[in-house]
């Protein structure tokens, strides 16, 4: 599985009793299940969600098999533009989860304190723009993707393929050329 991004979150309230605390993680669970429904579009994913109680400590994952990615991307048009729309869509997920996790405590004007992991999107994302910044060769961006995405490349070998291609036809940022010329006296 592909780590799409985690969020964790920790909000320093007194104990819930057992029965509310069960209520309350069941049910911030089914809402971001739904959340992720309704604004994460791709064909197959898999969510975690752990909430512990005292205070109430969680964090929540998503994570995807790289075909379902794949095909996920290609409904955007290019590689790069379905990366950057899927990962915004995990973020907006994680933002969705802090929020809903905090929603219950408004009234006690307690701080959640957020942690938050963009996973292998990002990762991605930014290999993306060291090739379009000139720091990285497509050769070396398409061996930092395979350890990126680990073993699960090999079993994805057209997501390899388009991403290969992707690095190839990425435009190049615009450079900066200094140079020095002396003036005309």
């Amino acid at each position: 599985m592909i780590d799409l991004g985690t969020t964790d979150f920790y909000i320093a309230v007194p104990s819930m009793p057992r029965d509310e605390f069960e209520i309350y993680s069941m049910q911030l669970f089914d809402e971001w299940e739904a959340y992720l429904e309704s604004t994460l579009l791709l064909p197959d994913y898999s969510i975690a969600l752990n909430v512990e109680e005292g205070s109430v400590k969680g964090g929540g994952k998503i994570a995807v098999l790289l075909y379902a990615l794949y095909m996920g991307i290609g409904n955007y048009g290019s590689f790069m533009s379905g990366l950057e729309i899927i990962s915004n869509q995990v973020k907006s997920a994680g933002d969705y989860l802090a929020k809903r996790a905090a929603l219950p405590f408004v009234a006690s004007d307690v701080k959640t304190k957020i942690r938050k992991n963009s996973g292998s999107l990002t990762q991605l994302q930014r290999l993306f723009v060291k090739v379009q910044n000139g720091k990285v060769t497509v050769e070396q961006a398409m061996i930092e993707a395979r350890v990126i995405l680990g073993e699960e490349s090999e079993a994805v070998p057209e997501f390899v393929r388009d991403l290969q291609g992707a690095f190839e036809n990425a435009p190049l940022f615009p450079q900066q050329i200094c140079s020095l010329w002396k003036r005309p006296n």
